[in-house]
């Protein structure tokens, strides 16, 4: 995932990277995921004593998750990236952030849905009822679901709006764990998936592959190895300049468009059209499952409506409307007078 934020948020990144030490550390959690602080210590040659406060600064930067797995005996402490890329805006202030509202949102908590084979959901502990059965989406366990994939079609949440009163949205932003789905898996599978929020098409990406040949950090172990594994972690946003993936333009579509405050209802789609040849499915991973243990992480920021915007909204609506009627009046009466001079002709 890129990280998206203001240079004031990231200082704490940029002091974990200014030692040469914690940044070979970080390499080899890198290329080694799930390295546990012993083999971490003996790989930098270092002791356990001098190893553990460098994972502590980077673990609390975020740029590492440090988790107790099962070992043959007892638990170890073993290390992960928590992020793909970073990208830092300079242009933002960190105040622009500090009303936020956050909720995560079950990946089998979807409202609607039209899905194709081969699909599916299952449970931290099973499949739920059988594969490929697209009535099962309607399933009343669904909520349980902790991972979720189909061919074509599409899935849609209701997202929690529960800003305070007399609020405007400045921008929503939503990670997720996904990747395209393919008949057990294959790494090389483009599929075009699409964003929509309240009806209206945010943009459209290519995910890369449906990943497998290794498990995923989170999987039950009932899970099994032929099948996908594993997906890509990333953050759509729409904000007053536009719509974005990962920093990058989807589209100019904004909030300010949708005309979005705490009164407005949240309907976020994704889809996978049919009848193209990347109509390559979509593979949603939920918590406990996948390489990130998360289900869909939602942050609203939001703004107090100014005193008087609410007046001057109206008014503005109302001017539209008096121009639109009189641009109907002339046209009218242009169409009148073209009437008439074709009967004297």
């Amino acid at each position: 995932m890129t990280e998206q934020a203001s240079l004031d948020e990231q200082l704490a990144i940029f002091k974990a990277l200014g030692s040469d030490l914690r940044v070979g550390i970080l390499k080899q959690i890198i290329a080694h995921r799930g390295i546990n602080l012993r083999q971490t210590a003996q790989r930098m040659k270092l002791s356990m004593s001098t190893l553990s406060p460098h994972i502590a600064i980077l673990e609390e930067c975020g740029l590492i998750r440090v988790l107790d797995v099962p070992a043959s005996h007892g638990v170890q402490k073993c290390c992960y990236p928590a992020v793909e890329q970073l990208l830092i805006d300079f242009t933002r202030q960190s105040e622009e952030r500090s009303l936020l509202y956050q909720a995560e949102i079950p990946v089998g908590a979807y409202s609607d849905f039209s899905v194709t084979p081969t699909c599916g959901l299952a449970t931290e502990s099973a499949f739920l009822g059988r594969l490929d059965e697209p009535r099962l989406f309607a399933h009343p366990d669904r909520r349980k679901a902790h991972i979720l994939w189909f061919t074509t079609g599409y899935v849609e949440y209701l997202l929690p709006n529960f800003i305070p009163h007399n609020s405007v949205i400045d921008s929503i932003s939503l990670t997720f764990e996904i990747s395209s789905e393919a008949p057990r898996y294959n790494n090389n599978w483009p599929s075009a998936i699409e964003f929509m929020l309240n009806g209206t098409l945010l943009g459209s990406w290519t995910c890369p592959g449906d990943f497998g040949g290794r498990a995923g950090t989170f999987n039950p172990g009932w899970w099994y190895d032929f099948l996908n594994q594993y997906g890509l972690l990333k953050k759509l946003t729409i904000d007053r300049t536009g719509s974005y993936l990962d920093g990058e333009r989807l589209s100019d579509v904004t909030v300010r468009a949708l005309a979005l405050d705490d009164q407005s209802v949240l309907k976020l789609r994704l889809s996978v059209p049919p009848g193209t040849p990347k109509s390559k499915g979509l593979t949603l991973y939920g918590q406990g499952f996948g390489d990130y243990n998360q289900d869909i992480r939602m942050m609203i920021g939001y703004s107090k409506k100014q005193a008087g915007a609410d007046k001057a909204e109206k008014e503005a609506e109302q001017a539209a409307k008096k121009a639109g009627q009189e641009t109907g009046n002339i046209t009218e009466e242009t169409a009148e007078k073209s009437f008439r001079l074709g009967e004297m002709v």
